[in-house]
């Protein structure tokens, strides 16, 4: 029996998605933070630009630092990925960049998981997104190969409302070319909303390197 994989897209920014881990990554010239990092960052006031700082964390492509999400995010924990250099950066190391962060994913038994596109602009998902759903795709087979044990698994990519459109058409095409029996695509859900406003200041959460 195959685990069942459900992909979908979320206008909602990291720490407003209900969620069991937040998964943002960020390059080696990312400074000040972008995307998904830079939302982490400024959540945490700062905490993850002076732990680059302070080379408590790296950005070399395959690095990782798991920290507990504080009160500002619904999840209860981050997953911060470094990417390396945005020049090496191609549509195969993003499907490779997907199919590691979900690995990881795995072995920390979440279900439920909330991305922003890893090393992919919102307004470059179009593009991508064959890279991200392969990725997962092989994820998931990798898992169903070597567990007895199939598992519901469901991830939500943050983007902004405004690209929801398209990248839902490219993503459900993605799936479909795939042909995979295992992956479905969640309908985008139309929403507005504004920044997460602070509340009572985000706390500073504890951390744990990962291999």
């Amino acid at each position: 029996m195959k685990s069942h994989f459900e992909i979908g897209l979320e206008s909602l920014p990291l720490d407003g998605i209900d969620a069991e881990l937040v998964v943002a990554g960020f390059f080696v010239e990312d400074r000040p933070l972008r995307g998904g990092a830079g939302r982490v960052d400024w959540r945490l006031c700062g905490m993850v630009s002076e732990m680059l700082v302070r080379e408590e964390i790296a950005a070399e492509r395959g690095s990782a630092l798991l920290i507990a999400g504080p009160g500002a995010f619904k999840a209860p924990r981050i997953l911060l990925l470094g990417l390396g250099a945005r020049a090496d950066f191609a549509l195969t190391v993003a499907q490779d960049t997907m199919r590691e962060a979900m690995v990881r994913c795995f072995d920390l038994g979440v279900n439920r998981v909330a991305f922003a596109p890893l090393g992919i602009a919102s307004d470059d998902f179009v593009r991508h997104a064959a890279a991200v759903v392969g990725g997962a795709a092989e994820a998931i087979r990798s898992y169903d190969t070597n567990s007895d044990i199939p598992m519901d698994f469901e991830v939500l990519l943050s983007l902004p409302e405004s690209a929801l459109e398209t990248a839902s058409k490219a993503l459900d095409s993605a799936v479909e070319a795939f042909e995979e029996p295992g992956i479905v695509t969640r309908p985008a859900p139309l929403r507005q909303h504004r920044p997460s406003p602070l509340r009572g200041g985000p706390g500073r959460g504890t951390i744990q390197a990962l291999p």
